[in-house]
């Protein structure tokens, strides 16, 4: 597991569930169909039932290179991979982290191979995108529920994210379901009386659950997860696109004493998107870590914070280099570097953007962060 989760993990959940991990939601593709190879922030489940720490929203950044890890590791061809990347992050999205995710993977590989079957005897099932048509029973899915089983319709059942939230639904239902053997806890869901069946798959089930983890960060969303200043006690010095300086992207913001120094803070979780020396002397690149001037260009040392609502938000001018690296996981309030004045800066002072739409921030997607803030209820004037 990558540090920034495992760090967010200890930090967040209360002691008796320590072991929920942080992560969630790619949306569940149609099987077969390429899942879009650019970071996206997409759905969150917020009917699901929460184990731990609230709800989580992920991104990945190379889909292409999660599929060929897992494949690497497991043979899986693209359907199975599909299901198994929606049973990790409904697991993700409800807070059930890592283990959660091992029980449901091996359950699902158990019961299908990770195939989504229709089912001859199940007419409607037919009807349903399908990886394969078995006759077991009754069965249908991922999991090979019946439709009378109380799981949902057909039509559900042939959803594998559905699926796997109803498996998750009853595997919380369990009493000491963390605690117990992964293979007991499948076995308990899926009342089966094979004991032997699910441990011969704990292997595949680890090393994608580990491949997952790696590829895909998560941050967690919600209200508790709340809006920041990103200087707390800041003086606003400049507005957005001005009439003196109509190309300002971003609003400025000083320290209280007009000094160096002040913590720049996360203005809410998300991903670090870009951590960046931007700053030249005419033609020349020029120091990040000195002063700069109206007559050098650039936003000096620099971060971009990827948050789960589509948003990103920028913050320029860090003294030094900044404190986070590239696809480190933020929380509110975290400090991200010091108030400095490198790159175009006259005085100390924060340039800070916002920026609303697919990343990356551009000029044509900044927004006021004055009316950006105040609809997450926070006042930056």
């Amino acid at each position: 597991m990558n540090a920034p989760l495992r760090l967010l993990a200890m930090s967040r959940v209360p002691a008796a569930a320590a072991c929920v991990l942080a992560a969630l939601v790619l949306a569940v593709t149609v099987v077969g169909e390429a899942v879009p190879p650019q970071v996206s922030w997409l759905h969150r489940n917020s009917t699901s039932t929460v184990v731990g720490g609230g709800e989580y929203g992920c991104a990945d950044g190379d889909p292409d290179a999660t599929r060929s890890a897992v494949y690497g590791t497991s043979g899986w061809d693209e359907a199975q991979i599909d299901n198994a990347t929606a049973v990790y992050l409904v697991a993700a999205e409800r807070g059930l982290g890592d283990q959660g995710a091992f029980i449901g993977l091996i359950a699902a590989y158990e019961e299908s191979r990770l195939y989504n079957y229709a089912n001859f005897d199940v007419d409607e099932s037919l009807e349903y995108d399908h990886d394969r048509i078995g006759h077991d029973d009754d069965g249908v899915g991922i999991f090979q529920q019946p439709p009378n089983s109380g799981w949902g319709s057909v039509e559900d059942l042939m959803d594998p994210g559905y699926a796997a939230g109803e498996f998750y639904d009853r595997l919380v239902a369990v009493d000491g379901w963390e605690s117990m053997a992964p293979t007991e806890a499948a076995r308990a869901v899926q009342v089966s009386d094979s004991p032997d069946a699910y441990p011969r798959w704990e292997a595949y089930a680890e090393a994608a659950v580990g491949h997952f983890t790696d590829h895909i960060r998560c941050v967690p969303v919600g209200d508790e997860w709340a809006w920041t200043r990103p200087v707390a006690d800041g003086d606003f010095w400049g507005g957005f696109r001005t009439a003196d300086r109509p190309g300002h992207d971003g609003v400025d913001i000083g320290a209280a004493d007009a000094g160096k120094g002040d913590e720049i803070l996360a203005a809410s979780a998300g991903v670090v998107a870009r951590v960046r020396c931007d700053a030249q002397l005419g033609e020349q690149d020029y120091s990040c870590d000195v002063d700069g001037s109206a007559e050098v260009s650039g936003c000096g040392w620099y971060v971009d914070v990827e948050h789960p609502d589509d948003a990103v938000t920028r913050y320029c001018h860090m003294m030094r280099q900044p404190l986070v690296a590239v696809g480190d996981v933020v929380m509110p309030g975290e400090v991200l570097g010091y108030l400095g004045s490198s790159g175009n800066s006259g005085a100390p002072h924060l340039h800070f953007e916002t920026h609303v739409g697919i990343a990356p921030a551009t000029s044509e997607n900044a927004v006021s962060p004055v009316e950006f803030m105040a609809e997450r209820g926070v006042s930056i004037e």
